[in-house]
């Protein structure tokens, strides 16, 4: 497996090798959203947003200053500030981003005295940006406990090494980051306040630039076709750390944007960027809000303890790199942040009802929370009636079943089913609302917990008195008899 890993990596270096250094490195990038199927493209960000100056650029030096690489794209690591906005590690919200030095790699970035590993062998690397694997030594989780190996222990070690910044790879081993959303390693507390600056880069990319930059005998491996992967090979092969390499490398990487401006209401502070369509309708903006928050508020019996953060971004891809989060609408914890670009509708309801629902059943995060957010106001402007029987009469493929809403992993297996959809998701809502009262319904969303499929059963038949199965007939009989008003 070795062996044709060195032949694989060794065509990639003779390829990009003989490509003109002004081409830098290209990377394709891969991005999916229900509203931008397409798939792959390039992403080469440097644009400008509805006079949104917006840039984000990573270039890659060798220690003589000779550009080697122009990367189109990296994550800021995120995490939160004390206002629970998210932003960069090392950065305050809405101010420039900044990472720029020398690279060292420190395998894992772990130091546990009692468990005998230090990946520094307690050498200090003052000014310089720790390039640090996600995951743990012979991925031995329970060796070495999450205080140890999480990205806020990493950020806290290197910083106490003299680092400037920190680089987050996937580890080529264990973990290859190819989902940053469900990487366990990257996990930031939401009190976390980062002491360094810190960006995520796959292992892929890294890979890339090494097969440009570095070509040394690592131990008795010479020409490594990964230098990663050969350090943490050699590393478990030892059973010690490897200890420092420097990489011969520097990087530039920033994001710079207009400054954030902020207006407060009764329930929102509002924050949004100067020239952008949000600051031309922040009234309008503030005033649908503050409706959507009145109705859920009433509906659930409920006030919030403090405002809703909300945060309008002129462009997704823009609050995608700067959150993480590749939709046009998110309400994490107690904040909203949408985008507002003149082209996609954002019910204001929807992100407020998910802001309600944290509190109402703090824990319960299943598919019955995106119906009963769309209940409130429909789907793309539509009755989510009309489109779940549109749906229904047009699908080639069963709607899955209720029991699926509640968590039954097993209707996955039957491919004669489609998933639930917005639309079906919230038409079952609303006609449990409708049709049973609120009252009732609320009961039973208290009741819900997330993955626990036995449980939401139980609470279906405790406060219904009737099996999922029974009460999904009635809503397709209602379904069949539903007209247009």
């Amino acid at each position: 497996m070795f062996q044709k890993l060195k032949i694989i990596f060794l065509l990639i270096n003779i390829a990009l090798r003989f490509c003109p250094p002004a081409f830098g490195l290209i990377v394709e990038e891969k991005y999916h959203t229900s509203r931008n199927p397409e798939g792959p493209r390039r992403l080469i960000f440097s644009d400008t947003h509805q006079s949104q100056d917006f840039d984000i650029s990573c270039d890659i030096y060798l220690k003589n200053g000779k550009l080697l690489a122009k990367l189109p794209f990296f994550r800021p690591l995120l995490t939160r500030n004390e206002l629970h906005i998210p932003h960069p590690a090392g950065a305050e919200f809405g101010e420039p981003f900044l990472l720029e030095g020398p690279l060292v790699f420190v395998g894992y970035g772990i130091t546990a005295e009692d468990k005998n590993w230090d990946d520094y062998l307690n050498n200090r690397i003052p000014g310089k940006i720790a390039v640090v694997m996600t995951g743990v030594p012979f991925n031995d989780t329970s060796r070495f406990i999450p205080s140890e190996w999480d990205a806020s222990h990493k950020i806290d070690n290197a910083f106490k090494h003299g680092a400037i910044g920190v680089i987050f790879a996937g580890n080529p081993l264990r973990e290859r980051l190819d989902n940053l959303s469900e990487c366990s390693f990257l996990q930031l507390p939401e009190t976390y306040k980062p002491k360094l600056p810190a960006i995520v880069m796959g292992t892929s990319l890294l890979e890339s630039i090494l097969l440009l930059s570095y070509n040394r005998p690592l131990r008795d491996y010479t020409s490594p076709p990964s230098v990663p992967e050969t350090i943490l090979t050699i590393s478990e092969e030892e059973n010690k750390p490897f200890g420092l390499l420097d990489l011969n490398i520097t990087i530039k990487a920033h994001v710079d944007h207009n400054a954030l401006k902020k207006t407060e209401s009764e329930h929102y502070e509002t924050y949004y960027y100067s020239g952008s369509l949000a600051e031309r309708n922040i009234n309008d903006l503030i005033q649908k809000h503050e409706q959507a928050y009145s109705d859920i508020s009433k509906f659930c019996n409920l006030e919030l303890n403090k405002k809703i953060i909300y945060i309008s971004f002129p462009d997704w891809k823009m609050k995608w790199i700067l959150t993480g989060h590749i939709g046009y609408g998110w309400a994490p914890g107690e904040f909203i942040m949408e985008v507002d670009d003149g082209n996609s509708f954002m019910d204001p309801w929807h992100e407020t009802c998910h802001i309600f629902q944290n509190k109402l059943n703090p824990r319960y995060k299943g598919p019955m929370r995106e119906g009963m957010a769309t209940y409130w106001g429909g789907w793309m402007r539509k009755n989510v009636h009309i489109l779940a029987k549109e749906n229904l009469a047009t699908s080639v493929k069963k709607l899955a079943p209720l029991s699926a809403l509640l968590g039954d992993k097993n209707y996955k297996r039957k491919v004669e089913y489609r998933d639930w959809e917005y639309a079906e998701n919230g038409s079952v809502n609303k006609y449990l609302i409708e049709t049973y009262g609120i009252p009732k319904y609320l009961e039973f969303w208290k009741l819900l917990r997330t993955h626990d499929y036995d449980a939401n059963i139980r609470a279906l038949k405790t406060i219904y008195d009737k099996e999922a199965k029974d009460i999904e007939l009635e809503w397709m009989e209602f379904l069949e008899k539903f007209k247009k008003e």
